[in-house]
């Protein structure tokens, strides 16, 4: 009676399990190698470079918009990032 017990645990909750495993060991593999990948001095700096190339990008693209521009790109980004809420209900 315990082995089919046994049996019926690992049939509905093993692969459950076994899937939350992969994803853990995939984040635990990659947060190691992203610690090592930015502890290299000339990778982070340029990181850092790069996002801030992307933001100034962005702020470039805001500045030389329209007005109508500006508005739906910020109501855009309100929706992409969330928990900002849009007056607009788009």
């Amino acid at each position: 009676m315990n082995r089919s017990l046994s049996k019926w645990i690992d049939f509905l909750y093993g692969p459950f399990f076994r899937t939350i495993g992969f994803f853990y060991r995939s984040y635990k593999a990659n947060r190691a190698r992203i610690a090592n990948f930015k502890a290299n001095d000339k990778v982070a700096a340029f990181l850092k470079f790069m996002a801030m190339v992307i933001l100034v990008g962005w702020i470039l693209i805001w500045f030389f918009a329209s007005e109508e521009g500006r508005t739906r790109l910020t109501e855009d980004i309100k929706q992409t990032i969330g928990g900002f809420g849009s007056e607009t209900g788009h």
